[in-house]
């Protein structure tokens, strides 16, 4: 499809946007080739989504109160998902400054001053739909990886927005647009990188969850398909052809998308509603509905899964385990179980598994297995869904924490923090040590701050007792922000960057 490239103001980076100039080559700048501590290269800032920003030294409890609004840039459309940000980039000016980067709804990848909020390039693509997907930045930052609305994710230079072909660039993600498409964030890691795919709001038509991976450098893409997984291709949506799938759903739709796991060395997909091979895989089964998948980093083999017991139940009341990614705890010490992983779901159910047995029967395709399971924050037996993807966090105590959101009936909803704790025996469970009655997005945190965002505000917390420490929508910080929907927070190097549904992006610091 025919993509356009709008290239504005990159002579006044730092003093805001003025007259337009011409860009230059991409060959006259380099990005900064290390990656530093004010990066925030990719969906919850690594490749393990947890969500914590450990290198924040500005925006911290004592100081929080302070934060205020300091830009707020329009969009041509919403950027319903989350930021990027490259904390220091030599520009075609000579001059050095940060830039934040976001997909928006109808495909196009923009890049914004983050010092102003001024747009410095924008590159756009075409076809049906929309996409909620996040951008990923290569770890050399000369490079940014965006989903466009033609079924491709595409690569370009962070600097100019030049695209970048060939040697498997654009990576061709689905051969069906008109009902598949990229809802995740993109995830990048073991130099690779990831792409899940699922269906467009409401299960319509005939999709199947995937996942396709290529080498950051390029070569020959790699795919493994949740329905009709002996196909190592594109599925085609025509009967008769040799890679159609009879089989439909089990989309991978979480708002982290891949999740890689740093101890096993295995990367997790995770599925929502769709049929299950009660099969082992190595027997022959082939269909991955409602599980969490361990996939070698080269998606040429599926290592362990889990799948509930009530599998059926799931399915029937589109309760989809994959509404959020697995959240990766660290080891556990005097735990039977050390290496665990959540995983929320539409159930409301929160459950732990063993990352290194994780159906406790060794090996993929079998059913159940759950460490433990407790409930997510709220009223009990409410119909909860958890949408939003926890953050792990360790307190200087070495106590681990995971911060979980729920929503109920899509127009309130609940945020607690849980403790990890183990007993005597060696069994880790989750305890609920504080709720509020508040609905959140995708949290993170940062200098010890739990930031969430909501329809009209981010708040910032205090993660041990859920005592907010600062609203947006007060007047003295900004006001209030537009709606949300799968739109999130960022925290870096003392700066809050935040999309809203209204198509604005919005900076907060210290003034």
């Amino acid at each position: 499809m025919r993509r356009t490239l709008i290239l504005t103001c990159f002579a006044v980076l730092l003093a805001g946007c003025g007259s337009s100039v011409s860009a230059p080559s991409a060959t006259t700048l380099t990005p900064n080739p290390t990656a530093g501590a004010n990066d925030w290269l990719q969906f919850d800032g690594s490749a393990q989504h947890t969500g914590v920003n450990t290198n924040e030294a500005t925006l911290k409890a004592n100081t929080v109160g302070g934060l205020q609004r300091l830009w707020a840039a329009k969009l041509s459309d919403p950027a319903d998902s989350t930021p990027v940000v490259i904390g220091s980039l030599t520009l075609p000016s000579g001059k050095t400054g940060a830039v934040i980067y976001v997909t928006t709804k109808k495909g196009a990848l923009v890049a914004l001053d983050a010092n102003t909020g001024a747009q410095l390039w924008q590159q756009t693509t075409k076809g049906p739909n929309v996409t909620n997907s996040s951008p990923a930045i290569a770890p050399d930052k000369q490079s940014i990886f965006s989903y466009g609305l033609d079924g491709k994710v595409h690569k370009y230079n962070t600097a100019t927005g030049t695209e970048i072909t060939g040697n498997g660039w654009p990576l061709t993600t689905t051969l069906m647009t008109n009902v598949e498409k990229g809802s995740s964030a993109l995830t990048i890691a073991n130099d690779r990188l990831y792409a899940t795919m699922s269906g467009y709001f409401g299960d319509g038509g005939h999709y199947e969850g995937h996942v396709v991976s290529l080498p950051l450098a390029g070569g020959t893409p790699a795919i493994w398909n949740a329905l009709c997984s002996d196909k190592k291709e594109l599925l085609s949506p025509n009967k008769g052809d040799p890679n159609y799938c009879s089989d439909e759903k089990a989309g991978m739709w979480s708002r982290p998308g891949m999740v890689q796991d740093p101890e096993t060395g295995v990367i997790y997909a995770v599925t929502g509603n769709g049929s299950f091979s009660l099969t082992p895989a190595k027997a022959g089964g082939t269909s991955w509905g409602n599980s969490i998948i361990a996939l070698a980093p080269d998606l040429s083999q599926v290592r362990d899964s889990y799948t509930p017991a009530n599998l059926s139940v799931l399915n029937d009341a589109d309760l989809d385990l994959g509404s959020t990614g697995p959240a990766l705890l660290p080891k556990i010490a005097n735990s039977k179980t050390p290496l665990l992983l959540v995983q929320g779901g539409k159930d409301g159910t929160l459950r732990l598994i063993n990352r290194q047995n994780m159906s406790g029967q060794g090996g993929p395709s079998h059913l159940g297995g759950e460490v433990a399971t407790t409930n997510a924050p709220g009223p009990l037996n409410k119909g909860l869904l958890v949408f939003a993807q926890p953050v792990v966090w360790t307190d200087a105590q070495g106590t681990v924490w995971v911060f979980v959101t729920s929503e109920l009936a899509a127009v309130t909803g609940y945020t607690a923090g849980y403790q990890v704790q183990t007993d005597s025996t060696g069994k880790t469970t989750l305890h609920q040590a504080w709720q509020i009655h508040q609905k959140s997005n995708s949290p993170v945190l940062a200098g010890g701050v739990l930031y969430l965002a909501t329809s009209g505000k981010i708040l910032g917390l205090d993660p041990a007792t859920g005592k907010t420490l600062w609203d947006s929508s007060a007047a003295q910080a900004g006001g209030n922000i537009g709606s949300i929907h799968w739109e999130s927070p960022i925290v870096v190097n003392g700066r809050l960057f935040m999309p809203d549904e209204s198509g604005n992006v919005y900076a907060y610091g210290l003034k």
